[in-house]
């Protein structure tokens, strides 16, 4: 099982908010599908929405980023 997470640029650590929620924008390299996912930031900044799987099959190639 695998999901994504990130890390914000210019937040440390102690900056980051437990259990914030936030959107995510995911985008398929093979394929061009696109999600928008609402995940939890945890204690050290990265984000976990549950994301495993493109409709394409893809599991590893994505571009992803926050929506602010």
């Amino acid at each position: 099982m695998r999901s994504e997470t990130l890390m914000p640029q210019g937040v440390s650590d102690d900056m980051a908010v437990p259990h914030q929620r936030i959107k995510v924008h995911i985008r398929c390299r093979k394929c061009g599908e696109t999600f928008i996912l609402r995940g939890v930031r945890d204690p050290k900044g990265h984000i976990e929405t549950g994301f495993k799987r493109c409709l394409c099959d893809n599991e590893e190639d994505f571009d992803v980023e926050p929506l602010h």
